[in-house]
């Protein structure tokens, strides 16, 4: 199996930002997974795109956005790994 790279839109203070990263660290769904962490407060395109809508969990231009609740995330990154 290949290995991933799965990135986080995210911004400077940003509660829910944080908390998704935490989340994401504590479950240690990404195994050997590649996680990047990308402030789209830098680039216009990503703030026009995901601006309203972070965190978003990003992997080979799918996107996870909502909630991030263990379960969901954990079923998400799953289902892109798998």
């Amino acid at each position: 199996m290949s290995r991933r790279r799965f990135l986080l839109y995210s911004t400077r203070d940003c509660s829910l930002c944080d908390q998704a990263l935490d989340l994401l660290l504590a479950l240690d769904v990404l195994g050997g997974h590649e996680l990047l962490v990308i402030d789209i407060t830098h680039d216009d395109e990503l703030f026009e795109r995901f601006g309203e809508m972070i965190p978003v969990l990003e992997s080979d231009g799918q996107t996870f956005t909502g909630a991030f609740e263990a379960e969901t995330v954990s079923a998400w990154v799953s289902s892109q790994i798998s």
